[in-house]
């Protein structure tokens, strides 16, 4: 088995391969970062590792976005000290993207980097956050701002958690999925209309299975891996958006409106129609179109201060830094908004 880089292990092989890890690694401490929700599957997960240190300390923090900060960051950096945490310390990070991205920005930049674990509890982390090395935080009101590139020394991956999930979170990892289906070109159509009792192992499976391996290829995104950003310049900055209004949305719901956006700029309206009808667009405001643009100029994948997009020229075929003007953005959300 490997201790960095793993691909992630799924259920009962999981646990046996993180099971090997604690008993390989022997951490001098241990640390379970968890949010008030996920603090509850601690009580199933837990007693699942036999090697796991009755010594561990647990880390809460709270749900949502607003624990992606500096503030939270630097609290949680000031426990480990407190703690005595070493570079022999590990911390398993149990719980949505949220958690995950947090616990391994945490880990990662923590005496210039100690191991950590993902556990993704929610369909979203399964099938994005947990996987790829890319962690952080959000500054100035802007989405993952702030972090690095580090893989996580072991995934694991347990559907078990997913009995319980939250419609709107289940949402959320399913805009992820069908990402993952227009950039790859198969399954489209499948899981546009599957619902949530129907998602099956090898679903989520084949899901990571396209990530992991666009992250091989591109760890650090300088090239293929940007795809993976289909949907998430003008998502973002609806997401950010959306926050600072008032009316915050999850990140599954702002991925589905930068979707409408890319196929509508792609000229796949074949696609972007039948997404509508499972999703349906969600009008912007004239009002809001400056503040929108003027965060998608902020979006780390520009340059030369021109915003860049990843566009389809069809399902399957992704290409990435793509120009795309204000006027030519503007005219597709206007686009979208008639249509709807």
């Amino acid at each position: 088995m490997k201790t960095s880089h793993s691909y992630p292990y799924f259920g009962p092989d999981g646990y046996d391969g993180l099971d090997a890890l604690l008993q390989e690694l022997a951490p001098s401490k241990t640390f379970l970062l968890v949010d008030s929700n996920t603090a509850n599957c601690l009580s199933v997960f837990v007693p699942k590792l036999a090697q796991l240190d009755g010594g561990f300390e647990v880390l809460e923090v709270s749900p949502g976005e607003e624990s992606k900060s500096l503030e939270i960051a630097a609290n949680l950096w000031s426990v480990l000290l407190e703690y005595g945490a070493d570079r022999n310390s590990l911390i398993i990070n149990v719980g949505g993207g949220v958690v995950c991205d947090l616990g391994a920005f945490i880990a990662s930049s923590y005496k210039r980097g100690i191991p950590f674990v993902n556990v993704p509890t929610s369909l979203l982390a399964m099938v994005d956050a947990s996987v790829g090395g890319k962690n952080g935080i959000n500054f100035e009101g802007l989405k993952n701002q702030l972090g690095t590139f580090t893989q996580p020394n072991f995934v694991l991956i347990d559907p078990d958690f997913l009995a319980t999930l939250p419609q709107e979170e289940w949402e959320s990892g399913h805009a992820e999925m069908l990402k993952h289906a227009l950039l790859s070109g198969t399954r489209w159509a499948e899981l546009l209309g599957i619902e949530p009792a129907a998602i099956a192992l090898h679903h989520i499976e084949q899901s990571v299975a396209f990530k992991a391996d666009i992250v091989r290829e591109d760890f650090k995104e300088n090239g293929k891996r940007k795809i993976l950003n289909l949907g998430h310049t003008t998502g973002h900055a609806w997401e950010s958006y959306a926050a600072v209004s008032g009316n915050p949305c999850t990140h599954g719901a702002a991925v589905i409106q930068g979707l409408h956006v890319a196929l509508m700029l792609s000229g796949l309206q074949d696609e972007q129609s039948a997404l509508a009808q499972r999703y349906p667009w969600q009008g912007v405001a004239e009002e809001a179109l400056q503040p929108l643009w003027e965060r998608q100029l902020q979006d780390k994948k520009n340059t030369h201060g021109e915003v860049r997009y990843v566009l389809l020229e069809h399902l399957g075929r992704p290409v990435w830094d793509v120009e795309i003007t204000l006027e030519r953005w503007t005219a597709a959300v206007l686009a979208l908004n008639s249509a709807s």
